[in-house]
């Protein structure tokens, strides 16, 4: 979370740091990206960034919270629209993505956001992105098969995760390769 300071500075500095912030972890994998560069795009003192956030880490943390939050939203609609079937469900979030991040070449923050966790350990996919869809805050955690029908996969719950994870995987790599060789929705979807 960024330091209070954040909150203090207006609306439109605050926009255009995490716009410039969000082009460099999009063009730049995670270790290239330097306080130093987000500073001198922004045009602000490199004291100014420790006074709105601890590091880069916490500052990509925040602009993918952000993100992940918005998908969620969105996500827990298109569970109940899928009527529970897990693989319309990911093309109807794959077709989402694909309208939100292929335009504005977004999709490296994905590959980034992966990359951080893994990096840092200090959380998973499964803990970042899928989880967070299995959690009602409201009614407790629920089970994935509660959300979908997953009786027709015969898989244990943890069988399910795995296929979860491994389907963002190969999302995220798609959209990568879409990005790279300028595909088409309808040609990347099938």
């Amino acid at each position: 979370m960024p330091k209070d300071m954040f909150s203090h500075i207006p609306f439109e500095k605050q926009e255009m740091f995490l716009n410039v912030a969000i082009e460099e972890f999009t063009t730049k994998s995670f270790e290239q990206v330097s306080v130093n560069s987000i500073v001198k795009k922004a045009g602000i003192a490199r004291g100014s960034f420790y006074t709105y956030f601890e590091n880069k880490e916490e500052l990509f943390n925040y602009i993918f919270k952000e993100i992940r939050e918005e998908r969620l939203i969105y996500a827990k609609k298109v569970i109940i629209d899928s009527n529970r079937d897990f693989f319309v469900f990911i093309k109807t979030m794959f077709s989402y993505d694909f309208d939100n991040f292929f335009t504005k070449n977004r999709y490296s923050l994905f590959r980034n956001y992966i990359y951080f966790l893994q990096l840092n350990k200090n959380g998973s996919i499964k803990d970042s992105i899928i989880m967070p869809l299995g959690f009602d805050k409201n009614n407790g955690e629920r089970g994935y098969s509660t959300i979908f029908d997953t009786s027709k996969y015969r898989l244990e719950e943890d069988e399910f995760f795995d296929l979860i994870e491994m389907t963002i995987l190969i999302v995220i790599n798609t959209f990568l390769k879409s990005e790279a060789d300028n595909l088409s929705k309808d040609k990347i979807i099938k």
